[in-house]
């Protein structure tokens, strides 16, 4: 048999085939270039995605399960019941729902003044209907949880898969405390930032500073503009949510006090689940002194334990002053933030979004943004005096922002141009940071509420079991940090320079 030339021998060159364009035209099959771009893992925002069935299924049933066990108390063997602090949230409110003032005088305060707000709330449809406040809250949390889901499932259904895997390896605890919405809040401002709506992420991070203080924390995290209009935008909202408010605290009359929370928050000692208390965790194991309750949790008290606690606190203060120095004055060139218009143009920007390239700038900045939130965040709760396992609430929001805003295809997510050495290694780091964020938040609920007796009693496993959680934190933290470090994304998509040809 004869077998065809063409076959085996070189033929002419063909011209190699042009680059694919974001703007290209739609294919036989009906999908454009833009949108095969996006990988399998994603989809251009808005459009239907196959799977989705799936995702909501997932989220129905691993709501209910942590609705039950948050409503039914210790269930299955948990030696902790996680609604006291439900109880605690409804005390509040109904003082405060009937004309009484902050409860400073509660050591347990230890929050913003706004979060009255997000106490009352539960306590209106308790008072306007047969809820008890504990269904109200847990409504109220789902209800955020139903609108986090949504908005990362419309950026990609990786990140929705995330945020639902996540809270359901912290458990009950997730529905069980405010600390959703303040990390919702983070969530929307990088979002907005990828949609160039510098404002709404002023605003968002208003909103969840004024609840909790650790999204201030973001302004940090913001990479240096080139412009400063964007900048203005972001400081309006922010200013916007300042003032809504503090226009509700001085309507009911709870701006008297308002910073008695921090009083109450200098006062507390080292508690038992932080990553500082870990030597006192091994003292107790071995039959030294345990903790006790006060300010509303289990610490250490000794002299010791206050000289760390202390050394904690000025280590947040050293770390954030220090993330911004090197963040905003080091000698880098400042990052271009692509942000809508609030007017049509005649660039062919509008209100509804920014141009393809605009887009992918505007992602950029949110990466950079949720990337170095996530490490800062990290680094501080690590190293802080507290670590209540509704902290780690945070730390999925902003992973789960992170995966929503990283290009899609390439190693780990990036674009498809990124095949340097450096940029598959962080690309690597990123991922290692949410699969360990997975591990530790799963750890943390079999610690809390399943087996917190025998922590709190010095039993060796349970004991030892912390030991490596705690380990795992700062392990995840090293990641990040290290991710953090990595080429910016706007390096991301470009070749590598080619070589010269001799002369």
């Amino acid at each position: 048999m004869r077998a065809r030339r063409s076959a085996f021998l070189p033929g002419p060159r063909r011209p190699p085939p042009p680059p694919p364009s974001a703007t290209a035209a739609p294919s036989a099959g009906g999908t454009s270039a833009s949108t095969a771009s996006t990988g399998p893992g994603r989809t251009a925002p808005g459009c239907p995605r196959a799977g989705a069935g799936r995702l909501v299924a997932a989220w129905l049933v691993t709501r209910a399960l942590l609705t039950v066990l948050v409503l039914t108390g210790q269930t299955f063997g948990a030696q902790q019941n996680v609604r006291g602090d439900l109880r605690i949230y409804a005390d509040w409110a109904s003082t405060l729902g009937h004309g009484g003032g902050l409860p400073v005088g509660d050591e347990r305060w230890q929050y913003p003044p706004a979060a009255a707000v997000v106490f009352v709330l539960p306590e209106l449809a308790h008072t306007l209907s047969a809820l008890s406040y504990r269904v109200a809250f847990v409504g109220l949390a789902l209800l955020v949880d139903a609108a986090v889901t949504v908005a990362l499932a419309r950026r990609g259904r990786d990140a929705a898969w995330f945020w639902t895997l996540g809270l359901t390896a912290l458990g009950p605890v997730a529905l069980a405390r405010f600390d959703l919405l303040p990390a919702a809040a983070a969530l929307a401002a990088v979002l907005a930032v990828a949609r160039g709506r510098p404002g709404r992420a002023g605003f968002a991070i208003g909103v969840g500073a004024a609840c909790k203080v650790w999204p201030v924390l973001m302004l940090v995290a913001l990479p240096r503009p080139m412009s400063w209009a964007p900048l203005r935008r972001l400081l309006g909202g922010l200013v916007g949510a300042v003032v809504m408010f503090g226009a509700v605290l001085v309507a009911t009359g709870w701006w008297r006090d308002a910073f008695g929370f921090v009083g109450a928050q200098q006062a507390r000692g080292l508690q038992v689940e932080s990553v500082a208390a870990t030597p006192f965790v091994l003292v107790h194991m071995a039959g030294g002194p345990g903790p006790r309750y006060s300010y509303g949790s289990l610490q250490f008290d000794g002299p010791w334990a206050r000289a760390v606690a202390t050394a904690c606190s000025l280590t947040e203060v050293v770390v954030i002053v220090a993330a911004a120095l090197w963040w905003w004055l080091r000698a880098v060139p400042p990052t271009e933030w692509p942000f809508a218009p609030r007017r049509p143009s005649a660039s062919g920007l509008t209100e509804a979004g920014l141009s393809e390239a605009g887009s992918a700038g505007a992602r950029a900045v949110a990466e950079v943004l949720a990337s170095r939130a996530l490490a800062l965040v990290l680094v501080v709760v690590v190293t802080a005096r507290v670590l209540s396992p509704q902290y780690l609430v945070w730390l999925l929001a902003l992973a789960a922002a992170v995966i929503a805003v990283r290009p899609a295809g390439g190693p780990g997510g990036l674009g498809e141009g990124a095949g340097s050495r450096p940029v598959r290694a962080a690309a690597r780091r990123g991922g290692r940071v949410a699969v360990g964020l997975l591990a530790v938040a799963a750890v943390s609920q079999l610690i809390y509420p399943w087996r917190y007796n025998d922590v709190v009693q010095g039993r060796i496993v349970l004991s030892v079991l912390l030991v490596l959680r705690n380990l795992g934190m700062v392990i995840v933290c090293w990641w990040a940090l290290r991710a953090v470090a990595g080429p910016p994304p706007s390096r991301r998509g470009r070749p590598p320079a080619r070589p010269m040809p001799p002369p």
